[in-house]
């Protein structure tokens, strides 16, 4: 079997969804799946009226959807309405990394209207493209694209680190003096920072542990950080920046940590590598539910139904409380499961 991934531009390292694919590749090939990657790059002359012309020798084209990707205004225009036309009677699967922007109570007016417009887009090629099927990462996408008449489903979106044992000399493990916290990906400024310090503050009395933030790898609201420096100054925690590591110190850090955070909202977390590859190593996880998803579409992935709590959540306490006791869970293999 051949699958042809197609995306925007590719730069692995500088992008998650570059980095998603090449990862799957690796272990569908394992399976003795032949993969090929078929960038959309305007920069290099390369578009969906091009592909069209030219559709790859694949029994599976798996469009790998992001509109922003695509086109600076994240529309794609005439280019993709020919490409879902050429593509109507082949085997195609189309995977929605992000869906059109503006479709949450808070969005403003502009942000509305161009989201209006590239969900108008969305629609009509998936009308002309007829996919076998629709897939998405997150509650967010799925609850929007069934309101507006496409039923997608739900697949994992897998962490970027790989498990790397710890020796047994190396290890640092201070759980019994130090609540040691995890933070991985974007520090988004949205997020409720003055709740997760209150929380914080409040477990390490209880447990009688200081308090360490572990900012990992590089990041890039730069707001973000400097709501998260303020809060760890008024609260004495330590906060250490690590910088750039690579995936081996990085998984090395993570099964060192108590727990982790992250700072997407919940209901888009699923679209987080970053946040999977926290779940993946077994940590528990605090996320922040921001309302913007009815509560009856929110969901965690099955296996880490147990790991993750909501800050919002007034048995929040209870909850990490148990889950810092317990073992930790075995490594998951993200990416061997989406295979």
């Amino acid at each position: 079997m051949r699958i042809a991934f197609v995306l925007g531009p590719y730069k692995p390292g500088a992008c998650g969804v570059s980095d998603y694919v090449n990862l799957l590749s690796e272990e569908l090939e394992k399976k003795n799946l032949s993969c090929c990657r078929i960038s959309i790059d305007a920069s290099k002359g390369s578009a969906f009226s091009s592909l069209a012309d030219a559709l790859p020798e694949a029994d599976l084209i798996s469009l790998q959807f992001a509109p922003y990707a695509f086109s600076g205004n994240g529309l794609s225009g005439a280019g993709l309405r020919k490409f879902g036309k050429a593509v109507r009677h082949r085997n195609l699967q189309v995977m929605f990394h992000e869906i059109w922007i503006g479709a949450y109570p808070s969005a403003k007016w502009k942000e509305r209207w161009q989201g209006s417009r590239q969900k108008r887009e969305i629609l009509q090629f998936l009308d002309h493209a007829q996919p076998q099927n629709i897939r998405s990462t997150n509650c967010a996408a799925l609850d929007r694209l069934s309101k507006a008449g496409a039923e997608a489903q739900h697949l994992y979106l897998f962490g970027n680190i790989p498990h790397s044992p710890l020796e047994k000399s190396a290890s640092r493990r201070v759980e019994d003096k130090e609540l040691k916290v995890a933070f991985f990906g974007t520090l988004y400024n949205s997020f409720p920072y003055h709740l997760l310090s209150e929380q914080l503050l409040e477990i390490s009395k209880k447990h009688k542990r200081t308090v360490r933030l572990l900012i990992l790898g590089r990041h890039r609201d730069q707001r973000g950080l400097q709501s998260l420096q303020t809060e760890s100054a008024k609260h004495g925690f330590e906060l250490e920046l690590t910088g750039e590591l690579s995936a081996q110190a990085l998984s090395h850090h993570l099964q060192e940590c108590t727990l982790g955070v992250s700072t997407t909202p919940f209901d888009v977390m699923g679209k987080s590598g970053a946040a999977s590859a926290l779940l993946e190593h077994g940590l528990p996880v605090l996320a922040y539910d921001d309302g913007d998803t009815p509560e009856e579409r929110l969901f965690v992935f099955e296996p880490f139904v147990d790991q993750v709590v909501l800050l919002n959540d007034p048995a929040l306490p209870l909850r990490l409380t148990e889950l810092m006791t317990k073992p930790r869970p075995a490594f998951f293999n993200g990416v061997e499961h989406t295979a």
